[in-house]
């Protein structure tokens, strides 16, 4: 029995893959978002999605986006990343000005422990 296979139900040579997009007509831009989703993606930002793709799976995907895009103007990159890459990954979020994550949750804990 080979392992991986299609036959197994295993999910067969799977890595990660980053898809940004620049579309300005809406309804081409939500369909592109539908078609992320429908292959399992995440929304990670606003034009943006990442999930675990096979190259079958990404290659599908490329397809559909290609034929919702048609004739449209719009820029759609697809990026796999490879596993050792992923882990040098850095992300950063600031919710306020000059304010980071972990001092907003803070907070939360503070004003939850006033409301007890």
């Amino acid at each position: 029995m080979r392992r991986g296979s299609a036959r197994t139900g295993t999910k067969m040579n799977e890595g990660t893959v980053y898809i940004f997009y620049d579309i300005a007509d809406d309804a081409i831009r939500n369909r592109v978002a539908n078609a992320c989703k429908d292959y399992g993606l995440e929304r990670i930002q606003f034009s943006g999605f990442q999930g675990e793709l096979n190259r079958n799976r990404r290659s599908e995907l490329c397809l559909r986006i290609e034929g919702v895009l048609g004739n449209h103007p719009g820029k759609v990159l697809v990026l796999p990343v490879c596993e050792k890459d992923l882990k040098e990954r850095k992300e950063i979020l600031i919710l306020e000005e000059g304010r980071g994550d972990e001092e907003k949750q803070g907070e939360a804990d503070v004003a939850e422990g006033q409301r007890s």
